[in-house]
């Protein structure tokens, strides 16, 4: 039985060339990790017509369209649509242009005649979370404001708790070592999935997520989590399976500071029940 995709992507591309088309859309298919729903329109207008009625994950954008040429593109959709993910798509011969538009505000570039499915893959799934993590800097300011308005109105300890001043390993010893263990597992599989090209554990990771905001948990505390569960690895793993935790894992914890933006930002959480992977 075929197991269903765990997420879907919102794909723009905008390219004028059909094969150059059909071929991003072969690759993204191949995808046993992710769903990519790909919108494809063949000049700026129409893309910024799709921009604004779509909800967006990235853009792949060829540098030459007969509308737009390099820098203005990209420039284009800063100016109507704001901070999105962009890719450039590029030939050999224009590297200088694709660096310019990197300046302009694009997230990577990528050369037509060396793209390969998993290397496509990969640079989207960065993109998307670099944006991610600037998310993440919007979320530690509002709740650092949050806190300083908290230690204003009191400074007792109940009341620090009530707001969950203080990291998580210090309030709540025994949850922050529970928390770790649970990641630590949940990280080796994602890794371990990650490197087969396999299906992520996105359910277990939202699990976890909303225990770690249930105790008030920020993006700090989960960097605690993460270094606490890398150092119990070490312990247990060989020096390379350790090196591959410590270079892939940087995802999987930009995963879970996304997940836990959702958690506050939308109120996006799910029920557990009984332990956790």
């Amino acid at each position: 039985m075929n197991v269903p995709p765990i997420a879907t992507r919102v794909l723009l591309l905008i390219e004028d060339n059909e094969a150059d088309a059909e071929l991003v859309r072969a690759y993204l298919s191949e995808s046993a990790r992710d769903h990519y729903e790909v919108h494809h329109v063949s000049r700026m207008s129409e893309a910024i017509k799709a921009l604004k009625s779509l909800n967006v994950d990235v853009v792949l954008l060829d540098l030459r369209l007969p509308d737009s040429v390099a820098t203005e593109g990209v420039g284009t959709i800063r100016d109507e649509i704001g901070d999105i993910p962009i890719l450039v798509l590029t030939g050999m011969t224009d590297e200088d242009l694709a660096l310019e538009c990197i300046n302009a505000g694009a997230q990577d570039y990528l050369f037509k005649n060396e793209m390969q499915p998993n290397g496509l893959r990969r640079a989207i799934g960065y993109a998307i979370t670099r944006k991610r993590e600037s998310e993440l800097r919007e979320l530690q300011q509002t709740m650092a404001r949050y806190r300083s308005l908290a230690s204003d109105a009191s400074s007792t300890s109940v009341t620090a708790g009530v707001f969950g001043l203080g990291p998580v390993k210090a309030r709540m010893p025994a949850e922050f070592d529970d928390c770790v263990g649970s990641y630590g597992r949940l990280l080796r599989t994602y890794v371990r999935q990650l490197m087969a090209e396999e299906i992520r554990p996105r359910e277990a990771m939202e699990h976890l997520v909303t225990r770690l905001g249930d105790l008030g948990a920020g993006p700090k505390d989960v960097i605690d989590v993460h270094t606490a569960a890398l150092d119990e690895a070490a312990g247990e793993v060989n020096a390379k399976r350790q090196h591959t935790l410590i270079v892939e894992g940087r995802l999987f914890a930009l995963e879970m500071m996304g997940l836990l933006v959702d958690y506050y930002r939308i109120g996006h959480r799910r029920r557990f029940e009984g332990n956790f992977p």
